[in-house]
């Protein structure tokens, strides 16, 4: 498990338009113990979004070991989550050489080629909550996306006495790996360890309309409904307007724990959120790539390639609880970590 990060970084990290894409700015400083001694080395960090809390306390844990390590990073997200926005705003990027790279991918096969190109040189990547089909980098450092769903499920099950009924899944397309991962664990736990039956997938991308509707379907032709799995924010903005609308008693879970998502959970629009730990997985992956450009460890002796980050269940009854405010995301890097 990931070492926890206790000391906090005052400043906060702020949007500009730059490129035809949105370029983080505001984010370099130095801790108040004071950072590193500054080398010449620069990391580029892209990313399929610029905006929301979930990113933002991503960029404030590799900011916050980037300031420790002397090394210079440079954020770059998109305006929009396609393959297409995060394409162009990574070929521009790559065309400025950085010494090593942190990539986010939401699709794992898109960018094999690219990339594979860059590391040929001998450029070291690192994929924070994400992965590529090829392989063709340092680690991943993301949340189980399969384990944490399977048993986020059969705790939600066990806590709200739920032994009989349907069960609907909102999730991402399939050329989505970590939404799949998500969706799939949450219906294995179902299937192999309780007598609920799941419902065929809804791939409702984040498209909060859809989702409304796929909720407002389901619990029209299931009057036993009793949960719906939503496994990304738009998603779950989507399926808790569907669970109102039908007027149905229906246990929500949601994937991720914005600012938004937890006043929902508080007002009862979830029932329970699993939240990751951006923070954790951009300070880790900071500080690996920094070594390995120091040469203070050699990339070989990186000898796992996926590292799960942590991650907790959170609740109504938990989310104030001290040891969860970690796990909330935030943009203000006073706050996050």
């Amino acid at each position: 498990m990931s070492k926890k990060i206790p000391q906090r970084y005052g400043w906060t990290i702020m949007a500009a338009v730059s490129a035809g894409a949105l370029a983080l700015s505001g984010c370099s400083g130095t801790s108040e113990d004071g950072g590193g001694e500054q080398s010449d080395l620069r990391v580029a960090m892209v990313t399929p979004e610029s905006t929301g809390e979930y990113y933002g306390a991503m960029y404030c844990g590799a900011q916050a070991a980037a300031d420790e390590q002397g090394v210079e990073l440079d954020i770059q997200g998109t305006p929009e989550v396609t393959v297409e926005a995060e394409m162009q705003v990574l070929q521009s990027v790559l065309a400025t050489e950085p010494d090593g790279m942190l990539l986010t991918v939401w699709d794992t096969e898109s960018f094999n080629s690219v990339m594979a190109e860059y590391t040929s040189l001998g450029h070291p990547v690192v994929m924070p909550d994400s992965f590529m089909s090829s392989e063709d980098f340092l680690q991943s450092i993301r949340t189980d996306s399969y384990q944490s769903s399977y048993d986020a499920a059969l705790e939600v099950i066990e806590a709200h006495g739920i032994t009989e009924g349907k069960v609907l899944i909102n999730t991402d397309s399939p050329g989505n790996a970590i939404q799949s991962a998500r969706a799939e664990g949450f219906r294995d736990a179902i299937e192999k360890e309780t007598d609920l039956e799941t419902l065929e997938f809804q791939y409702v991308g984040g498209d909060s309309a859809k989702a409304s509707s796929a909720v407002t379907s389901a619990a029209a032709g299931n009057d036993d409904l009793a949960i719906v799995y939503s496994t990304n924010i738009g998603a779950g903005t989507g399926s808790a307007n569907g669970i109102t609308t039908s007027g149905a008693e229906i246990v929500h879970v949601g994937y991720d724990a914005s600012p938004a998502q937890v006043e929902q959970l508080k007002s009862g629009e979830y029932d329970a959120l699993i939240a990751q730990s951006p923070y954790q997985m951009g300070y880790d992956a900071m500080n690996l790539i920094s070594e390995v450009l120091k040469e203070e460890q050699s990339a070989d002796d990186v000898d796992e390639q996926t590292v799960f980050s942590p991650w907790a269940l959170l609740t109504a009854d938990n989310i104030d609880d001290p040891e969860n405010g970690a796990f909330i995301y935030t943009s203000d890097c006073s706050q996050a970590g």
